[in-house]
């Protein structure tokens, strides 16, 4: 009980996850835990998964932390080889129930194709990310905090220009949530230029019985202040 505890002091503390900033990639079956439940434990944790099926061509060479690879997978399957020949990290998905549950055990064992100086590596850096956002909370205890929308998948309120606002142009539909561009579920390579509706207001339009203009994509600039 103790590690869940740890993570959620940080969550009040810093208002970010376990799994702030890690981006991965699931590849094969995941059984246990279900694919279903990894996704919304990554989610919660601010961690964000980028794709659950090939092909990851788009995301190779764009800074993704771990490979969740499904155990017994050959090592020469197609995708497993692009992810060693892109220096990716591959684990099973124990390693993220034991990076939240067991903090202080090793994670070795969840490693595949020897891949552990990659792991290690991405573990360290989540790590220091993890410590820098603590000492910068620290830091800006006396700041006025920002009025700025956070992105509702990874909290930050930079990189305005590329972050969708929840609504149409007359802010009278949606829920005003905001969501960057690469945190959406999948990432969009640009600021579309139609309205945009994040996941649960898209859902409440699709059961609405008037579906008028369902519209995909998010506004080419985020409402004002």
């Amino acid at each position: 009980m103790e590690a869940p505890r740890k993570w959620r002091l940080l969550k009040e503390r810093t208002g970010h996850g376990a799994f702030y900033g890690m981006r991965i990639v699931v590849y094969g079956d995941c059984i246990t835990p279900p694919l279903d439940t990894l996704k919304r434990v990554v989610k919660a944790g601010d961690g964000t998964i980028l794709a659950t099926s090939p092909p990851y061509t788009r995301f190779l060479g764009t800074g993704i932390d771990y490979a969740i690879v499904t155990p017994g997978m050959p090592r020469v399957d197609l995708w497993v080889q692009e992810f060693l020949k892109n220096e990716i990290p591959c684990v099973s998905a124990d390693y993220l129930v034991e990076y939240v549950c067991k903090p202080c055990s090793s994670l070795e064992k969840h490693v595949l194709y020897d891949t552990h100086a990659w792991a290690e590596s991405s573990f360290s850096k989540l790590k220091n990310r993890a410590e820098e956002i603590i000492d910068s909370e620290v830091e800006s205890v006396s700041t006025p905090e920002s009025n700025d929308i956070a992105c509702e998948v990874c909290g930050s309120r930079d990189r305005g220009e590329e972050m969708l606002i929840c609504g149409d142009e007359s802010g009278s539909v949606g829920c005003g949530v905001g969501t960057h561009i690469d945190c959406c579920d999948p990432p969009l390579m640009d600021v579309p230029e139609e309205d945009w509706f994040c996941p649960k207001c898209t859902d409440k339009q699709n059961c609405s019985n008037s579906p008028k203009k369902r519209k995909k994509g998010g506004f080419s600039k985020t409402k004002s202040k």
